[in-house]
């Protein structure tokens, strides 16, 4: 199903405003190596000074914010109730296609930390929209995630779900995390590592280590360094404590 023509000039009014669109969720996911399965929904990072001109251009081009009630929640961000959540598809359409709520989510760049500078533009060969869309590298997007996961209780369901994408697009962007046959054997945990799982071990600790981080968060490298190599688990990263 094609974007409609209305979303398709309501991100033309975005572009006309240079309002900054940082992807998230799927697209991004994807971008990083970690194979998601591709949505029509749309997620972006706004800078927090832009956000409430975005909305208006959204209510101006005939969307109205959508409650919890009308579009329950799917994916993470959307537990964290800080962004702007439209149904981008007229609600009598989908339910005639039998088609779930296609969704459009603006949320606040200061959630994830994220700094502008560190945004990367997309290229017109890989950015099919009328606007302007930036991506983010791997060390800006794995940060993030343990950003936002250490602001939350231990067994929150945004902590886990993001736990998820942070091991996965580790996973993915670091390891060949492919195998042959028709299913995937995993080795007991006192099968030593083979000469190829130690190499890339080694060269995914030394990425790691030549990211580069904000002032005060070179704990987060070190931290998700113990978590990749199993001295930790992910789920043993900083949280919330009551």
């Amino acid at each position: 199903m094609g974007l409609p023509i209305k979303l398709l000039r309501f991100f033309e009014q975005l572009e006309a405003h240079n309002i900054l669109l940082i992807e998230w969720e799927n697209t991004l996911l994807n971008r990083l190596g970690y194979p998601h399965i591709i949505e029509s929904d749309l997620f972006f990072l706004v800078p927090d000074e832009q956000l409430p001109v975005a909305a208006k251009l959204a209510a101006s081009s005939g969307y109205d914010a959508a409650d919890r009630e009308t579009l329950p929640p799917r994916y993470p961000c959307e537990y964290a109730n800080c962004g702007i959540r439209y149904i981008i598809h007229d609600p009598g359409e989908i339910q005639s296609n039998s088609n779930p709520l296609i969704r459009l989510v603006l949320l606040p760049l200061s959630w994830t930390g994220i700094s502008c500078h560190e945004s990367i533009r997309l290229s017109a060969s890989e950015n099919k929209l009328p606007c302007t869309v930036c991506t983010v590298p791997v060390s800006a997007a794995c940060t993030a995630f343990v950003r936002i996961l250490a602001r939350e209780n231990q067994r929150s369901k945004l902590r886990m779900e993001i736990i998820g994408h942070l091991c996965s697009v580790i996973a993915y962007h670091y390891f060949d995390t492919s195998y042959e046959g028709d299913y995937l054997e995993l080795p007991p945990d006192d099968q030593p590592w083979s000469e190829k799982e130690v190499r890339e071990m080694e060269n995914a600790v030394r990425a790691l280590r030549g990211w580069e981080m904000k002032e005060g968060e070179e704990w987060i490298r070190s931290e998700l360094i113990r978590a990749m190599t199993g001295v930790i688990s992910y789920d043993d990263l900083p949280f919330k404590k009551d």
